[in-house]
């Protein structure tokens, strides 16, 4: 795996979320990528999930999470703003829907539509 990924962004949490916060997004997103689960996965869905795990793999244990901290020095997260992005769910960006995210004070993130 790549040392230089942002684990805490892969799985769409701050640094300073709690173990089961960490541990509802891995689940929130291995139902949503998870191969098995999709029709016609791609190997780009197979990779999306084997960073996820990665993610959840050092940041699901107490002792390596803090060793990761550790070698990335990670500072708070710089704000928790909301951010507004596009979602699609074609191929055609002109009918993109926009969606806003925030982070709560346990570094839980929301979707808001």
């Amino acid at each position: 795996m790549q040392d230089h990924m942002d684990l805490y962004a892969e799985l769409g949490v701050t640094p300073q979320a709690e173990p089961e916060v960490i541990r509802a997004a891995y689940r929130a997103l291995a139902r949503r990528y998870h191969p098995d689960r999709q029709t016609g996965a791609s190997a780009l869905m197979a990779a999306k999930m084997a960073r996820i795990n990665h993610a959840y793999d050092v940041l699901g244990q107490a002792d390596r999470r803090r060793a990761y901290d550790a070698s990335c020095r990670v500072l708070p997260a710089p704000r928790l703003a909301p951010v507004l992005h596009a979602a699609t769910t074609s191929a055609r960006v002109g009918q993109a829907r926009p969606f806003l995210t925030t982070y709560d004070q346990r570094g839980r993130l929301h979707a808001f539509l």
